[in-house]
């Protein structure tokens, strides 16, 4: 590590890595931006991934690298904190050895997990901000972390709420809605692909298990590097929950109807 850095040594889901900064300050800016439930070592990981954070020449401005080559280099702080947010998440998802990271919502309901896989921009945050507010307790608003027998574990950051039409997000606890924080992993009963589309209706499609698995592999983070382990892992939600498939209109007038076909299956498969 080059002279006059301060670093961190970390872990988050059993991936060890570096955070290292030329201020105490751009440190803690760093380790705010780690994933959900890193953890702080208190011995030296040794040779693991860096990342480093640090003024650029002539303090013009910001530099990020990762392994020592330079993935970001501008005049503010925030993209550069933005762009080590993403890569660590990247990392962590990749090289989890028992956990399957999946872009998903989650939240929990009557003891088992809903699902709500989808990209960016989908509506995931604003329609998981609306179940908890109805009653259901917080999983995650980004990803659906999975274990080997495809339950799913909290990862109970603050949800990231868009102000509407913008990109700009704004961080929200989920007991800012009157909501819970889920503790336990949870099966999953439901996958319900779903995206907002202005003037939309709430119309379930049932979704086969086989393209329930291939859409979901659509969306999982470690795919391309150990793809028979995903797989494996989505195969055994899909082996005891349903999907379905459907577009909605505003996060309100969904959910009633999500949760009741929700509800439906449950009660069916219970009797």
């Amino acid at each position: 590590m080059r002279a006059g850095l301060v670093s961190l040594d970390c872990a988050s889901f059993g991936v060890e890595f570096r955070l290292a900064a030329d201020s105490d300050a751009l440190l803690a800016s760093m380790r705010e931006c780690a994933p959900f439930g890193t953890l702080i070592r208190a011995v030296s990981c040794g040779e693991v991934r860096g990342f480093t954070l640090s003024n650029a020449k002539g303090g013009n401005g910001y530099r990020l690298e990762a392994a020592d080559e330079v993935v970001a280099e501008g005049a503010e702080m925030q993209p550069a904190l933005d762009q080590f947010a993403r890569d660590l998440m990247v990392h962590v998802a990749n090289h989890a050895p028992d956990r399957v990271f999946v872009h998903a919502g989650v939240v929990g309901w009557q003891g088992h997990a809903v699902m709500l896989p989808g990209s960016s921009f989908a509506g995931k945050t604003t329609l998981v901000a609306e179940l908890i507010r109805t009653g259901a307790a917080y999983y995650s608003d980004e990803y659906a972390v999975l274990d080997e027998h495809g339950r799913v574990h909290p990862y109970a950051r603050e949800l990231q709420i868009r102000e509407p039409g913008k990109a700009v997000q704004r961080s929200v606890a989920a007991e800012d809605l009157n909501g819970s924080v889920g503790i336990e992993p949870l099966a999953v009963s439901q996958v319900v692909f779903t995206e907002y589309v202005e003037g939309g209706c709430w119309r379930p499609e049932p979704v086969s298990a086989g393209m329930a698995v291939l859409e979901m592999m659509r969306h999982a983070i470690p795919v391309r590097r150990t793809p028979a382990r995903v797989m494996a892992t989505l195969a055994k939600i899909m082996a005891t929950a349903t999907a379905v498939r459907s577009e909605r209109g505003e996060a309100s007038e969904a959910v009633r109807s999500l949760l009741a076909t929700v509800s439906a299956v449950s009660s069916g498969r219970s009797a």
